[in-house]
Order: C-alpha cells, then sequence, then structure tokens
C-alpha cells in the first residue's frame, strides 16, 4: 500500500467521543506545505469536484499561501480519508498510508491542495508555510463527509452521485462511444481541457426520453402521448433527480435493458441536429434566416454536440428535444426480459417523416427556440406524427 511521509508538527489524536465500536479516529496537525509529496495529489477521486484554479476562492488562497505567514490560522485547511497513521515525535515526521481510492484521498481543501503543488511546481518558496490538515481513519465511505465538508462553493447532485458510484452502469454503457471521455460526472472536470464537455445530465436527459419506466408510451388506456418528457428539455437536475428516483437495482435494470436502443438513440440525435436545417429548406422555407440559425455566409459556425460534425446552422435544444423525443413512439418493450428494441428503424423514420416533422416546428411561428421547447402543443403534434407512423 501507498505510504506517504511529510513533516507535521503540534500532531493530536481525537478518537470518537461517544466511544462507539468501530467509531473513526481522526488526527489534526499541521502540515509543512514543503514537504507534500506530489504522488498524494494522484489521491483525489473521494474529492466531488475537481477544481477551477480561476475562481476568486481559488486566488484568495493562492495568494494567502504565497504571502501571509499566518496562512495555516486563515485557511479551512485539508481533509483526507486514509487507511492509517503513524507520528514520529522525535523527527516529526507523519506517516500516513492509502489503500483504497474509492475510500481514501483529499475529501475537502482540494483548491488548498493544488495551489500549494501548483506554488512547488513554480518553484515558490514555501519555507515555513504550514497547513492545518485532518485525517480520518475507519471511514468506509467518503461521501457524507464530502457533502457535509463542501459547503464553500456548493457540490452539485451529480458530483454526490459519482461519489456513490451510481454512474457505474451508465459508464460502462457508454464506453464505446467517442464522446465518453468528454463527459462531465463531476463538477468542473475536465476543466482546463480544450474539449467541449458533455455534463452527464444532458446524456441521461436524452435516455429520459425513451425510458419507458419513466414515460411510458402505453396508459391504461392503450397508446397515449400525455405523457410528454418536456423536462428533459427545462429541468436537467430534475430529470437527474427522477433518473436516480428509480432506485439503484430498477435503474440499472432499464439501463440495461435500454443497451440495445441507446447507440440508435445519439446516431438520431446526431442525425437531427445534422440534417434538420435541410428538411426545413425541403419545405421551401429559410432556416437560415432565424436568428438561432447563427448562420454566417456558409461558414462553420459550430460543431454537433455528440460527434462534433461540423455544422453551419446551429439548432437549439429547444427544437431538438421535441423531435428527437417525438421518436420514443417508436419504442417497444418485450414484455418477457424487458429489453428495449425499436418498432423501426428510427433514422430510417427520420428520412421519411423529417419534412413533415419540421414543418410541424416550423408551423408554430415562434422566434425564440426556449418556448418551442416548453411547447406542451409542439411536444404532443410531434410525437403523435411519428405515433402514426407506426400504425401505418
Amino acid at each position: 500500500m501507498p505510504k506517504f511521509e511529510m513533516h507535521a508538527r503540534e500532531f493530536k489524536t481525537m478518537r470518537d467521543p461517544n466511544r462507539k465500536p468501530g467509531g473513526h479516529t481522526k488526527y489534526i496537525c499541521y502540515l509543512d506545505t514543503a514537504t507534500l509529496p506530489s504522488e498524494l495529489q494522484n489521491w483525489s477521486k473521494t474529492n466531488p469536484r475537481d477544481q477551477k484554479m480561476t475562481t476568486a476562492t481559488a486566488k484568495a488562497i493562492r495568494t494567502s499561501l504565497l504571502e501571509n505567514d499566518e496562512f495555516h490560522e486563515l485557511n479551512r485547511g485539508l481533509l483526507f480519508s486514509v487507511e492509517s497513521v503513524k507520528y514520529d515525535n522525535r523527527n516529526e515526521t507523519l506517516t500516513v498510508e492509502m489503500a483504497n481510492d474509492d475510500v481514501h484521498g483529499n475529501i475537502d481543501g482540494g483548491h488548498t491542495l493544488r495551489a500549494i503543488y501548483e506554488a512547488k511546481k513554480s518553484g515558490q518558496p514555501l519555507e515555513g508555510r504550514y497547513v492545518f490538515a485532518e485525517f480520518f481513519v475507519g471511514l468506509k465511505s467518503p461521501v457524507e463527509l464530502a457533502a457535509a465538508r463542501n459547503t464553500s462553493v456548493a457540490v452539485d447532485l451529480k458530483s454526490q452521485e459519482e461519489l456513490k458510484r451510481s454512474f457505474d452502469t451508465l459508464k460502462k454503457i457508454l464506453a464505446p462511444f467517442p464522446f465518453e471521455n468528454r463527459i462531465a460526472y463531476r463538477m468542473n472536470q475536465h476543466w482546463g481541457e480544450k474539449i467541449p464537455v458533455i455534463d452527464v445530465r444532458e446524456i441521461i436527459t436524452i435516455l429520459n426520453m425513451f425510458n419507458q419506466n419513466l414515460y411510458p408510451i402505453r396508459g391504461k388506456e392503450g397508446l397515449s402521448g400525455e405523457g410528454q418528457p418536456i423536462q428533459s428539455y427545462t429541468g436537467k437536475e430534475i430529470s437527474l433527480t427522477r433518473f436516480l428516483g428509480q432506485g439503484k437495482e430498477p435503474r440499472e435494470r432499464i439501463l440495461c435493458n435500454m443497451q440495445p436502443v441507446v447507440s440508435d438513440i445519439f446516431r438520431l440525435w446526431e442525425t437531427v441536429e445534422c440534417e434538420f436545417p435541410q428538411k426545413v429548406k425541403n419545405n421551401k422555407r429559410l432556416y437560415g434566416a432565424k436568428k438561432y440559425s447563427q448562420y454566417k455566409n456558409n461558414e462553420i459556425v459550430g460543431h454537433s454536440m455528440l460527434y462534433q460534425a461540423e455544422l453551419r446552422y446551429l439548432v437549439p435544444k429547444g427544437i431538438l428535444y421535441p423531435v428527437v423525443g417525438a421518436f420514443r413512439a417508436l419504442i417497444q418493450v418485450d414484455e418477457s426480459t424487458g429489453a428495449y428494441s425499436w418498432k423501426k428503424d428510427p433514422c430510417g423514420v427520420w428520412q421519411e417523416l423529417g419534412d413533415r416533422l419540421a414543418q410541424i416546428v416550423w408551423d408554430e411561428k415562434e422566434e425564440n427556440p426556449e418556448y418551442l421547447g416548453k411547447s406542451r402543443n409542439l411536444w404532443s403534434n410531434l410525437f403523435k406524427e411519428v405515433l402514426l407512423y407506426t400504425l401505418v
């Protein structure tokens, strides 16, 4: 197991005051920042967010570290979960041991830790600079402590769920896709990388539209389009909450059952994003006249969200969600296995119905795509058009 040595002063042991069996033990001290091993920064999986060092808070921490002799009193400090702690009073050497990166590592103070390492890397003198540190031994999970301590900048729901490994099944399903390495499962993940990041909630909201547990196309009285998945567009956090609210076992089972159609769902999203402007043109309408198209003399004005195809027109999500969501009418579920499949190939249906669906959107005569995405009438009309096609 990896061991890390550093210079520490004022070392204290704090045992559980309730003396509960199996209670945690906390060790506190002041760490000499100049002696923090660089390898320690690799143990950060337990922190619910990545650190964005351009914020006012991060800049203030960096300035205080370099300029203030009382940094150890002014800074909130570092919090770690570790396997074991040993302290040698003779030479003031602290040794901590890590074992499991799902449990052990930095839980709070990530900005402070990164500021220290950045200062060391740039050659800034850190002699005499100490930082307050806490080390917990015996934690079974870092989730509750991380949620409680990370309050200076609120930790969002997806970051907390990433700590709970709530997305593990989803990650396995997404692993083959080329955009998987651009998905952010926690706050500030991929920050600083020059890539277009996709919030995991965006992926979940797209899949939610086809989830027959959340938005069934068949109600008590047969086929129905009443429960349109408008929340997929209007509320990413609400959609994440609904996804999680299914319960761990049911949602993982449904994700696995949906796996046969997931690739087609993403292919459909990509196709609609790339081809919708042409479908409008087929109806002898000028899509480029809309401000939201951002058309500029046939120049490349953006890239598709998933596969990064070059776009000469942008299609706002207020259009994409209701159009793509309409194709949930093609979903069928095997009663014996629960496996999802298509009644008809969705991209093939798009080629057949695309012009008509584009006309339905255009007939709304709405300049603000946000209103389109919230229009129950539009969602319902698009859905019914695809549903009727399946009955022919």
